[in-house]
């Protein structure tokens, strides 16, 4: 079983600002929705009928679903119960998706078991970045892709989302916004990617009132 020392506080902090989202959530990333567009319709192109893939951080599950088709199988996980709960009203009849909620450092994943995980907005969010690309290398098959979008807010950016973001620095000081954020350049997730045996073979940036990275890393 593989085990990782994790923050249970904020995981059990970020778990309750992401359940009391849940419901609005869909309309919320509407004004994102030109990008993950751009973004699913390239992580299309790395996907394979026979793969098993694993989207890590699904949320309300409409990407993951939207995945599916092109895969054998495609697992979506978020640690929100309330997400889950609202991946599972969309799933139907969609036999070759499922979810479920917990954590990616849960023993219940076997290494070596996903031909691709995918990471939609998720890394500038976690306290504990490298040890969930470390796992995701571990949960992959060799020669395995991790297929990752994160938002960079050292990059360039609006006026209002940089407005927004030093808000959100002033609210987590205060105490009343509980995620991490990481301060992250595109060049800063390539190597975080990259220092944990990890080949890039696609990284793009993608330009929507911020600047978001995409890439596609190879497992050595």
């Amino acid at each position: 079983m593989y085990k990782l020392h994790v923050n249970k506080h904020m995981t059990d902090k970020a778990q309750k600002f992401w359940d009391k989202q849940a419901k609005k959530f869909e309309s919320s990333e509407r004004h994102y929705d030109p990008v993950y567009k751009e973004v699913i319709a390239k992580t299309k192109q790395y996907l394979d009928t026979n793969d098993h893939v694993l989207d890590f951080g699904c949320a309300t599950g409409t990407k993951t679903i939207e995945l599916a088709a092109g895969v054998n199988h495609i697992h979506g996980l978020d640690l929100s119960s309330e997400m889950i709960k609202e991946a599972m009203k969309k799933k139907d009849k969609t036999e070759n998706v499922s979810f479920s909620h917990g954590s990616i450092f849960d023993g219940d994943f076997k290494e070596a078991s996903f031909d691709k995980i995918i990471a939609y907005a998720v890394i500038h969010l976690l306290e504990d970045a490298e040890k969930a690309v470390q796992r995701i290398h571990a949960l992959l098959n060799p020669g395995g892709l991790f297929i990752s979008t994160t938002a960079c807010f050292k990059e360039k950016m609006a006026f209002k989302n940089r407005l927004q973001i030093s808000v959100l620095f002033l609210l987590k000081r205060l105490g009343m916004f509980p995620l991490h954020i990481n301060m992250f350049r595109t060049s800063d997730i390539e190597k975080l990617i990259e220092s944990h045996n990890f080949h890039i073979i696609k990284g793009d940036s993608i330009f929507h009132e911020m600047t978001i990275s995409f890439i596609v890393a190879k497992k050595q």
